[in-house]
Parts: structure tokens; sequence; C-alpha cells
């Protein structure tokens, strides 16, 4: 007997070599109370359920039995058996688990109080945990208004528990999981009731763990959101997406801890459309997320910043717009992240992103001479040129704002000995061998003022680096933004650079350290 935990049961038949997975009937009970029979862990596998005390031979079941239980009829020697026809109607009370009234309206009860109810059983089963569920009503009432009382123990007080009872009031007891064989219980009478204990149902359980941990619900209710949303239609795509193992769902990875939690998530080239679903921020555990070469549109949601143990995500070739999330950007630049957005044309790393100028169409009537046309011309020139003039200038005195390690312009000069040794020259500007005080053979490239590209040119490639982190990118260990001297320090590539390689111009050589 398994309750489900969810609002669903996913059933799964796989092959395990012994031939072609079939089933003959699944049978499924809706349960008004659902913390009935319900384990943390495991489900409970029926050893037997006996109606105490009824007419040899028979068994109650559906209608009787809302829940379709089978009660069969056991009398036990040396106990006495009693009924009483009056209706015991348990769904009218809290007793949940509403035993039929014909079952409750017979019971056995030892032959005195001071002889206890005994059984013992030893199972042939290999199970080691059970449990017992103990079903009570006095259907004999009581003079001078007594209460039947006894104490119910189980293999040597594993569990015990004192039950009194009222007249034609159920009462159902769940003995707490017990080990051990053989099994034995025991229902004594409590001295001062007078009265020898009784029983009137019981049922014996095997608490059996399953052979696979279900996956995380939140995962399973993420994936599934994920699927609708996206139409995913692939034929591994249904039952538990980690489990069995061997069965994961085709683009998952999951770890397999209790519960299974997914880790990766692979959808690229799966036709996707519409923007990212939030679904995938609530995959919490996830490590690798790819939704390249899809149609997604929209903005890249926030959220995926704050999903903990990411490390990859590639995004690239969609349709993206917008600004890359601050969140996102901060991640990258502190290695936490390795993040892809190539091939998203309206994508920008800047925020807020620039603003395309509209054009004016406020058309100005002409109604001066044309010599006073020219003369507002000619003045509306002057002052363009004095504005470019004054950006020019402040141009020159933006430092740069990077969050890896500042130099200052003397540390420069230090590191490359005076700007003593060149190794390149690029559009930029000249580029210089230098070592940190490390020993770290570096790369220093300058901003030269006759350079052809200008200041944005220059920090568009440093934003880059900053977002772009790929084994075939060298690394950009620092900078200098003292006012007119902007510098960027490289990792130094020893071997020449791609043009020297594909010209056949390399030449080897060895480097001699003390």
């Amino acid at each position: 007997m398994y309750v489900s935990s969810a609002d669903d049961i996913q059933v799964c038949l796989v092959n395990t070599g012994k031939g072609v997975p079939f089933i003959s009937a699944l049978e499924l009970r809706h349960i008004d109370d659902d913390g009935i029979y319900r384990l943390r862990s495991g489900f409970l596998e029926l050893q037997w359920r006996e109606d105490i005390g009824g007419a040899p031979d028979s068994f109650i079941r559906y209608p009787d039995d809302v829940y379709d239980r089978i009660w069969a009829t056991k009398n036990y020697p040396n106990w006495i058996s009693l009924d009483n026809t009056s209706i015991i109607n348990s769904s009218d009370n809290t007793d949940a688990y509403k035993v039929p009234s014909k079952v409750l309206q017979t019971a056995q009860r030892s032959i005195n109080a001071s002889t206890p109810l005994y059984l013992q059983w030893k199972p042939s089963s290999s199970v080691e945990t059970w449990t017992v569920y103990f079903y009570f009503v006095d259907i004999k009432r009581l003079t001078n208004g007594l209460q039947r009382e006894f104490t119910i123990s189980m293999n040597d007080n594993q569990f015990r528990e004192t039950v009194s009872l009222e007249y034609l009031k159920p009462v159902v007891v769940v003995s707490a999981p017990i080990s051990g064989l053989p099994i034995t219980f025991s229902i004594e009478s409590i001295n001062k009731s007078g009265y020898p204990p009784i029983l009137n149902a019981v049922e014996f359980y095997a608490i059996r763990d399953p052979p696979n941990v279900p996956t995380a619900q939140d995962d399973v209710k993420s994936i599934n959101d994920i699927k609708t949303t996206y139409h995913i239609r692939r034929e591994s795509w249904q039952g538990d997406p980690c489990v069995p193992s061997k069965y994961t769902w085709n683009g998952l990875d999951c770890s397999y801890g209790n519960p299974p939690r997914i880790i990766s998530l692979k959808l690229s080239s799966s036709n996707l459309t519409g923007d990212i679903v939030s679904s995938l921020s609530h995959l919490s555990t996830m490590e690798y997320l790819d939704l390249s070469d899809n149609q997604l549109t929209g903005v890249i949601p926030e959220t995926l910043a704050g999903l903990p143990n990411l490390r990859f995500l590639n995004l690239s070739r969609n349709n993206l717009i917008g600004s890359v999330p601050e969140a996102l950007k901060k991640r990258v630049v502190d290695r936490t992240l390795n993040m892809s957005l190539a091939g998203n044309k309206n994508l920008c790393l800047a925020d807020p992103c620039p603003q395309k100028k509209k054009q004016n169409s406020i058309l100005i009537p002409i109604v001066t001479s044309v010599s006073s046309f020219f003369l507002v011309l000619f003045g509306a020139l002057a002052i363009v040129w004095l504005i470019k003039q004054r950006r020019k200038a402040e141009s020159s005195e933006i430092t740069l704002r990077l969050k890896n390690r500042p130099f200052k312009y003397t540390e420069v000069s230090r590191i490359t000995g005076n700007f003593g040794r060149v190794i390149g020259e690029g559009g930029f500007g000249k580029v210089y061998l230098g070592t940190l005080d490390n020993g770290t053979t570096v790369a220093v490239k300058t901003l030269s003022k006759s350079s052809k590209q200008g200041y944005k040119e220059f920090q568009a490639e440093v934003q880059l680096l900053m977002l772009i982190h790929h084994g075939n990118l060298v690394s950009l260990f620092g900078y200098c933004g003292d006012s007119r001297h902007i510098a960027l320090i490289y990792e130094y590539m020893a071997n020449g650079n791609l043009r020297q390689h594909l010209s056949g111009c390399i030449q080897q050589r060895t480097i001699q350290r003390s």
C-alpha cells in the first residue's frame, strides 16, 4: 500500500531482461484523509488483515468497506467471541480509517481479566521492520459506568500503549515500527478495570523501501512546466525524470541523493520559442544549462543568477534582447559562471542599453530671409563643433572601471622595465613584455594617443574579456586607468600568436629561468 505525496502517481514498467513487462491490474483508491497509512518513506506490504470473531470462512469488502479493504474472518482458540448488532458508524466520528461496521460488530476477548490476549508470529519474509494497526470497539455495555482498559505491548516493549474504551466508540492504535523475530504482541487488562481485554480487528504490515526514491517534487513540477511551456515531445520525457537511473529523460543529468535532483539540462537545437520560462530558476541544484540554437525571445531573467550551483550557461544563437543582468555579469567577473551569449544581435552588455536617436520630425518654418537662415545655420554648426571638441577633451579623462586588480602607472612602468621591450603592436598601440611581483610573465597593451582606434573600441574589448572566458582567449589580469595613461595587463602567450602559427613564421624559443 502506497499513499502518494503528490497529486498524481507515476507507474513505470521496466524490462529487466526477464521478458516484456506487463501489468494485469492497477488498483487506486481515494483516501479522504491523506494522513492514514502514510510513511515518511517506503510503502506498506500487507501480511494479513483479520476480522476477529466474525463468521467462519467469510470476508468483508466493498461496498461495506469504502476503501475496498478485504477483511478475512479469524477466530482464535481459547479466545471468547463477542458480537453486537448495533450499527457502529465510524464515518461519523474522528476514525479516519473507516473500518466497516460489520467488522467492528464482532470481537474476541480473553477468558478473564487476568489472562492477556497473546499472539506470536514468525513470518517467512526477510523484512526486518513491521507495523501493526489495532482496531477496538467495546460492543458490550459495562455496568456502573466502568470502562474496559488494557495495555498493548510488542516485542519486549518496543511499542507500548494504554487503551481505554467507551461503548460503541471506535479506537485505532498504530504501532511504531518494530523489528526482530518472532513478532509478538500482548493485550493485557489493567487490574482496576476488572474486565478482560478485547480485539475487534487487526492489520499486519511489513515496511518496505521503494527500489527507487522519486525525484524531488519541486524539480518534477519545474521540469513538467518547462515541458508543457515549450511543447517538448520526446519519447523519454514521461514518468519520473531521474529514476530509474538507466531511463533518465534525454537531455537531463541527475544527482542520486535522497531524493534525486536535476543538475543538468541540455535543450540546444530543440525548437524552443518564446521567453525563457521562470521554472528554470526553480531547479535550485542546476549546474549546467544549455539553451543555445533555439528561437528564444525576450530578456534574460536575472533570477538565473540566483541558482547557487550554476557553473555553465549557454544562451548563444537565440533572439534575446535587452541588457545582460548585472547579477549574471558579476558572477562572470567573479569566475563563478561561464556564460556564452554569442549570436544574439539585439543583446547588449551595457545597462541600460543605449537608445537610438529619434529623427526630429519637427519642421521649423522659414519666416526669415535667406541671409537669416544661413546665419542660424552657421551658429548651430559652431555650437556643434564646440560640443564635439569639449567631449573629445573629456574623453581623455575617462577612467576605466573594472573589477580586476587596478595598477598605477608607476607600477606598469616598473613591471615593463620602463617600457623597455616591445613584443607587438596593434590598432590600439604597442604591447610590452613585463613581469609581475610574483614572477608571472605578462603582456602589457597600452592605448596610444596616436591610435587609429579610440577609447570606445578599447573599452569594448575590455568589457568583452570581462564577460567571456574561454580556453582560447587570454586572461585579463588587471588594468591601469591613470587619467591619460590606459593599459591592460594580459596573460603572456610565450609561443607566439595565431597569425605567426598560421603563416609558419613561428620560431621555437626556450625561456631559461634561474
